[in-house]
């Protein structure tokens, strides 16, 4: 038996040692060839080049202030409470869509001894997730 599994172990190396031989990668400089003329004739999507509709148009416009003139007036507006969604100065809540915690805690009508009383009793309750899972599936009521 072992000597008709020789002649078959030796084929099927023979065979695979053949293919891994034709199989030949292109070499980097043929890839860098065909990407490159694949851009040109724009098919690849989001280089800029060609007709093809995903493609954005170049950024052109470029701002003369200097980047310490742009901190400075993005501070200046955010101290005057121009910058919504910051909690700094009186943008309407309608602006940011929500207050800030800190808006939130300034304009709360509880205290700190009834706000820790209310979660107590929520958690006692069961009311508050204590874990991943139930937070991922709140109890159905």
């Amino acid at each position: 038996m072992n000597k008709s599994l020789g002649p078959l172990v030796a084929a099927a190396v023979a065979l695979f040692a053949a293919q891994a031989a034709l199989a030949q990668t292109p070499s980097r400089a043929d890839v860098k060839t065909e990407t490159a003329e694949a851009n040109k004739a724009g098919q690849i999507p989001g280089t800029g080049t060609g007709p093809n509709a995903n493609t954005a148009p170049p950024i052109t416009a470029k701002s003369d202030a200097s980047r310490a003139e742009v901190k400075k007036e993005a501070a200046a507006a955010n101290k005057a409470g121009q910058i919504p969604g910051t909690g700094v100065g009186k943008v309407p809540e309608q602006a940011t869509g929500q207050q800030s915690p800190k808006e939130r805690a300034a304009t709360s009508t509880t205290n700190r001894d009834d706000r820790k009383k209310a979660t107590a009793e929520a958690n006692k309750a069961g009311a508050i997730p204590q874990t991943e899972a139930q937070m991922q599936a709140p109890p159905k009521k």
